[in-house]
């Protein structure tokens, strides 16, 4: 049976989502004015140019987003399956498998995660955002070397608001 890719517009507390998915699994969460450039689209074409993307509802995506909004977040592991739909380098998923290893209301510095996969800091930095799937891959995780904010595909104040967000669900109180 050929894979059935659906697409949708998600309301966030951060602004619209662009979600997607195939055959029901979560492929693409991406913030609405990053995802205007569809490079997933393109992506997708790579390793499926026959691929038909449909509107539809991605409620599996929409339903783990809506439990980390409403602070009962799910753990959420790398995706075997994105490689079958997403020319995904070996690379880009080395770094993604380490960014789902860091636990809710933590964070890790570009350097951590470039120790964790022996790759260079630089190219950890662009495969973090060459990430597609915001929130789920926490790259909003990654900080810089002195644990200030830095990069983020949804700008800085979405990376704050989400890392707080997690802290309140870790139970650490903020000021």
């Amino acid at each position: 049976m050929p894979t059935r890719y659906t697409w949708t517009a998600y309301p966030s507390p951060l602004g619209s989502l662009v979600l997607g998915e195939a055959d029901g699994q979560p492929l693409v969460v991406e913030y609405a004015l990053r995802a205007g450039r569809m490079k997933w689209v393109d992506r997708l074409r790579t390793k499926q140019p026959q691929a038909q993307l449909d509107l539809g509802t991605c409620a599996t995506t929409a339903s783990w987003l809506e439990n980390y909004f409403q602070r009962r977040p799910r753990a959420f592991r790398y995706p075997e399956y994105l490689a079958e739909h997403l020319p995904i380098s070996a690379a880009e998923e080395q770094v993604w498998r380490v960014l789902c290893e860091i636990p809710l209301g933590e964070t890790r510095s570009y350097d951590d995660v470039a120790r964790a996969t022996g790759l260079h800091p630089r190219l950890v930095g662009q495969l973090v955002g060459a990430n597609q799937l915001a929130i789920l891959i926490p790259c909003h995780r990654v900080v810089g070397k002195s644990g200030g904010l830095v990069g983020y595909g949804g700008g800085l104040e979405r990376k704050r608001w989400l890392l707080n967000h997690e802290l309140r669900m870790t139970g650490v109180v903020l000021e």
